[in-house]
């Protein structure tokens, strides 16, 4: 991802309680995506400038000075945190100045948006605090950046809609599935991939030798046979070789390479961000999730909430233990879990005489009962000869 630069002012500014980050985040985005690259300040985009002692004074010289519009997330945690404090002292001493500029425009430099319960003691009663819990990010983007013309009146903005470019197919594509049966996984992807889908991301959960690597990789099989779309497959398992499991996951992604000397989570948020700035369709598929360790946090607090805003990204999840939607921004984009069972023997006979036209079926009840159902066993047993 390319290091974002500071500008000399910023356009937008969002100060906010961490607690609040997921959501706010979609809305940064929302905005950032209108108005252009470096536009917007949102803390977690600028920690390389921010680091050092002197943070407070940076931070109070952006509210106060270098941004053209601040938004004041208000939410109980807002009122309860020393950083965010020193922010809104800021923002008030901002505010008192501009009720003695000639600038009558100056006066709306101020947006306080609702985010979550609680109140801000130094808001007047009679002061109107938009609640964006209730609408789209992209209502709430929208409602930021008309505040933001009466500053900047004429403010240029682009349409994401109207630009041309690569999206998902309109209707389920005739896949290969050269694999046993596992149909309700089949027709699931299918969905995933099309442009009118109402969720977006797949979560696969299956008890080991169920063929959820398998499954996995032909996901990827397919997805690279479809054009414009960009995809990648992450196996968690491979991340003994971390510098290699990540040369292959973006090789067909389009997006710089990370530096080796981050951590895990680290480079698959650069990843991320790379993705972010193209916004073309693209499938991210993560196996193994059970041993994902340390990234597990990203992938449920930076990746999956980004689908509730990015609806050209689709995530496929496949492992033993697997992300709780309850209660989380995501839990809306997500399908409900696809449970997968070991393929019967019959499925397995269907599979094997596609490579092996003679075969018995009792041979294949044999080889199920040997192998004690193992998919990986099987589909070396019954697939193509090497």
């Amino acid at each position: 991802m390319p290091t974002r630069i500071p500008p000399e002012k910023f356009l937008v500014a969002f100060s906010l309680a961490g607690e609040e980050r997921d959501f706010v985040r979609g809305i940064a985005e929302a905005v950032e995506q209108q108005l252009g690259p470096d536009t917007v300040f949102y803390y977690e985009w600028f920690e390389h400038w921010l680091a050092g002692a002197d943070a407070d004074l940076k931070l109070q010289r952006l509210y106060g000075q270098s941004c053209a519009l601040a938004v004041v997330c208000v939410s109980r945690a807002y009122v309860n945190k020393p950083w965010t404090l020193a922010e809104n002292e800021a923002i008030r001493a901002r505010l008192m100045q501009s009720r003695g500029s000639q600038d009558p425009r100056e006066p709306e430099a101020i947006l306080p948006i609702r985010v979550g319960d609680g109140e801000l003691l130094d808001i007047p009663f009679n002061t109107i605090v938009p609640d964006v819990r209730s609408r789209t990010t992209d209502e709430a983007a929208s409602l930021i950046i008309d505040r933001l013309r009466l500053l900047v009146p004429d403010l240029a903005t682009a349409s994401v809609r109207a630009s041309a470019g690569p999206c998902w197919p309109p209707t389920p594509l005739a896949l290969r599935w050269p694999m046993a049966d596992h149909s309700g996984a089949r027709e699931a992807f299918g969905e995933l991939l099309t442009a009118g889908v109402g969720w977006r991301y797949l979560p696969i959960r299956g008890a080991s030798e169920t063929g959820k690597s398998h499954i996995a990789r032909q996901m990827l099989a397919n997805a690279l046979a479809i054009p414009d779309i960009a995809c990648g497959r992450f196996d968690f398992k491979g991340s003994t070789d971390l510098d290699r499991e990540v040369r292959a996951f973006i090789q067909e992604l389009g997006v710089p390479e990370p530096p080796a000397t981050l951590r895990l989570h680290e480079r698959l948020d650069q990843i991320l961000g790379g993705l972010r700035q193209r916004a073309r369709p693209t499938l991210l598929i993560f196996d193994t999730y059970e041993v994902a360790g340390e990234a597990q946090e990203w992938v449920e607090r930076q990746l999956l909430a980004c689908l509730v805003r990015a609806t050209w990204l689709r995530v496929a999840i496949a492992g033993l233990q697997l992300p709780d939607a309850t209660g989380a921004v995501w839990a809306a984009v997500a399908r409900a879990t696809l449970q997968l069972t070991p393929p019967p023997a019959g499925d397995w006979y269907a599979y094997g005489r596609q490579h092996r036209p003679d075969l018995k079926l009792q041979e294949v009840k044999t080889a199920c009962r040997l192998s004690d159902g193992r998919a990986s066993l099987l589909a070396q047993l019954l697939g193509p000869r090497s």
